[in-house]
């Protein structure tokens, strides 16, 4: 049987001729990951391989927009060390491409992920996703008034907005941040629904320092971006 060593080699010997392609540099070290940066985003599509069972698994693109996520660095969280983040060893995801979540599950299930085929058959549904789904993902999410677009979008169909933003309460925070950078006229109405999520559910009630210091800080948050309606 083939080692994970060797079926990781032919996983990425698919994958990095295209990724390589498209600007992307591989990152071998844990959180193992296909990463392009530039001065305002990360985007990145990640790996976890585990030694002990075959459910290894690949992440859809995500995209940290720097902008934000220096934000969220600055006020801290209570339920992550952000050190790392701080250091630049690690990064912040602001969005997820969650439209394709569960079609790239179905496609990953239909693999037999014991045998180096497997693993080669996988790189390709990779590269099918990034190249198709993901490269769309990309060029839409990758301009955050429409990350507001959408996150407008979602509540106004009753929708969370755990459907685009990541995180669980930060995701929250994420979403006064990008409100406030876009321009949105609706953003003290954001502040209050949030206010009502964050002062009168009990089990956020550590969230609730980190939350009045976000809204301090978005006091001198100038908007870069017009608001959506208006591009």
């Amino acid at each position: 049987m083939a080692s994970l060593t060797d079926k990781k080699k032919e996983l990425f010997k698919v994958c990095k001729p295209w990724f390589n392609g498209e600007g992307f540099i591989f990152q071998s070290k844990r959180p193992v990951s296909f990463i392009k940066e530039n001065e305002d985003i990360v985007i990145r599509l990640g790996f976890t391989f585990t030694l002990r069972s075959n459910t290894h698994s690949g992440t859809v693109f995500h995209i940290g927009f720097k902008k934000v996520e220096n934000i969220i660095v600055e006020i801290g969280l209570p339920n992550r060390d952000l050190s790392k983040i701080s250091l630049g060893d690690d990064y912040l995801d602001t969005v997820f491409d969650n439209d394709f979540v569960d079609y790239y599950k179905q496609i990953k299930s239909n693999v037999d992920l014991t045998t180096i085929e497997g693993f080669r058959q996988w790189g390709h549904a990779i590269v099918d996703y990034a190249q198709g789904q993901g490269q769309a993902f990309i060029d839409t999410y990758s301009y955050l008034p429409n990350v507001l677009k959408e996150m407008d979008r979602l509540e106004a169909e009753g929708k969370n907005t755990n459907e685009i933003l990541v995180g669980l309460a930060d995701r929250r925070f994420r979403g006064l941040i990008i409100s406030k950078l876009c321009s949105d006229p609706n953003f003290e109405e954001k502040v209050a629904s949030r206010d009502e999520v964050f002062y009168n559910v009990p089990q956020l009630k550590d969230w609730i320092p980190y939350y009045n210091k976000l809204k301090e800080r978005l006091k001198t948050v100038e908007p870069v971006y017009p608001y959506y309606k208006n591009v």
